[in-house]
This record gives structure tokens, C-alpha cells and sequence, in this order.
């Protein structure tokens, strides 16, 4: 019983990006713990507008990339929501 909650621990604890200070940061937070953590981004990229067909909303969509050391993030971001992040090296 104890190896699977330390198993199930450790994959909630991996789930997410952990900011520079610790702080993690998953999918679906707002881009203002983003910016709390991580600071202003090095680029704003405007991905442009989304049409919801469901509700009739249009989303803006915009990709911020950080630079720390010599990994890149990139952060998807949909109405102040954080939808999907990525990092590589170099």
C-alpha cells in the first residue's frame, strides 16, 4: 500500500512544470501565477482567434516563450488560461 502512494505521489508531483523558484505550474492555471513565477515572458507570439461554434465565443490565443539557462518554454495560453506547455534544450 505504501509503494503505491508514494507512486501516485510522485506522478501527481511530475504532472506539471516546475517554475525556476519551485512553484509549479500545470495546465489550466491563469497565465497571472505564470507571471508571479516566471516574470514577463522573452516573446508574446499572437497565435490569432479561435471561434467556439458552442457558445459563439471567440477565443485569443497567444504562445509565450521563456528562455532560463539553456531550456525553452513555451507556454499556450487561451483566454488568460494556461492550455499547453513544452520545453526543450537548446
Amino acid at each position: 500500500m505504501k509503494k503505491i502512494l508514494f507512486l501516485v505521489l510522485a506522478i501527481i508531483l511530475l504532472c506539471g512544470f516546475r517554475a525556476p523558484n519551485g512553484e509549479i505550474i500545470v495546465k489550466g492555471d491563469y497565465v497571472d501565477k505564470l507571471i508571479i513565477h516566471m516574470g514577463k515572458p522573452h516573446m508574446k507570439i499572437n497565435m490569432g482567434s479561435i471561434y467556439n461554434g458552442v457558445g459563439g465565443f471567440i477565443l485569443q490565443r497567444e504562445m509565450w516563450v521563456y528562455r532560463i539557462d539553456d531550456y525553452n518554454y513555451r507556454f499556450t495560453i487561451i483566454n488568460g488560461q494556461i492550455v499547453h506547455d513544452h520545453w526543450s534544450r537548446f
